[in-house]
This record gives C-alpha cells, structure tokens and sequence, in this order.
C-alpha cells in the first residue's frame, strides 16, 4: 500500500491489522517526521522522500511476494466480466491513490529538464517530435497546460499511453506536468461552473 505521511498516521492503526495488507511505503517530504511508524507498525516496509526510489523499492517487494506466492484461481466463462469489474475497481484505487500522492509533491525546473531528456532520447528518431520538444523545453512556462495537452505533439499522445498502459516510469517522469493539468483544469472549472446550470456532454480522450 503506498500512502502519504499525514494520511499514514491516521490509516496505519486502523487496517495494520488486515491480513490483506502485505506492506505500506509512506511517501513524505519530511521522513524525520515520520520515522517512529516504522518502528511502531512492522508493515511499513520505509519511509521515502524520493518517489524514483520509493518505486524501486515498491517493485522489489512485489517481485519478492509475487514468488513466494502461488496463486490459484478457478472461475467459469461467465464470471470473467464480473472478474473484470473488480480489477478495474482495484485500477481505479489505485490510480486515485497515485494522483493524490503525485499532487502532495512539489516540482522545479528539473522536472521539465529530465522530461525533456527522457523523451529526446525517446524520440530521437523522430525530427518533428525532436522540435516539438525543444518547443516544449523553452516556451512551457508560456502557454497553459490544457493548450500543450491539446496540441498534437509528444505530451498528449505519451501521457494517454501512460495512464492506459500503467507505465508508472513515465507517469513519475511527467508528474509535474499532470498537477499543473489537473490545477488548471480545475481553474478553469471554477471559472466556468456558474456559466454551465444545466448538464452538458463531455468527451473523453483516449
């Protein structure tokens, strides 16, 4: 289970006991506050500032219970629809768990120069997207970030692959940029709601 220092100290006592619950890895941006959980609750598996190490450390203990397990599961044909709709319930969990994790985080100029790096390197084979990015690395700070998801270029088209395929690696690498989406869209939001009194149809990009 991974969870954020402030909400840890109020979880922890409540579901330590659940023989569900492997481990729990608390991200903080603080560990000296936090370190007392770790020897009061035998779960927390560590205390972690770094979210790259924290990810690492999570993949070694899933590797680790992964093989001192063995699973077995029987089900018919038509159970594999109900089977579905509890994985995605799970996905969901997680996902929301990730997001409020990402947004406790703070960003720099950093962030946006190893994005950068990862996704030159990604595309380096790719001119058009090469210049897309240098774009991207000068003028970030110059348009909005609902305008760079919009446009067609590497972010858009990175960032849904990411999120649909769970590929964690590259949703850290883009975290500062999913707050800064997630905060203006709900700028925007605030701005518009009271223009907007009656339902209207969204869409969704996949």
């Amino acid at each position: 289970m991974l969870v954020s220092g402030s909400v840890s100290q109020h979880i922890l006592p409540r579901i330590h006991q659940m023989s569900q619950l492997t481990a729990v890895f608390i991200l903080c941006e603080n560990k000296s506050k936090y370190e007392s959980l770790e020897k009061t609750w035998r779960k927390v598996r560590g205390i972690f500032t770094d979210i790259i190490i924290l990810c690492k450390s999570l993949q070694q203990v899933v590797y680790q219970y992964e093989e001192d397990s063995i699973g077995i599961s029987l089900f018919s044909a038509n159970d594999i629809s109900d089977k579905s709709l509890d994985q995605l319930d799970q996905s969901f969990m997680y996902t929301q768990l990730i997001k409020e994790i990402l947004l406790e985080l703070e960003y720099n100029n950093q962030s946006v120069y190893d994005l950068v790096t990862y996704c030159r390197d990604r595309y380096s084979n790719n001119p058009k997207e090469l210049e897309n990015i240098q774009q991207f690395q000068q003028g970030y700070n110059d348009k909005s970030p609902i305008w760079w998801y919009t446009c067609d270029s590497f972010i858009y088209h990175m960032l849904n692959w990411a999120l649909r395929e769970q590929e964690f690696d590259v949703i850290i690498r883009m975290a500062f940029f999913i707050c800064d989406l997630h905060r203006h869209i709900e700028q925007v939001h605030s701005e518009q709601f009271t223009e907007y009194q009656k339902e209207f149809i969204v869409y969704r990009g996949q």
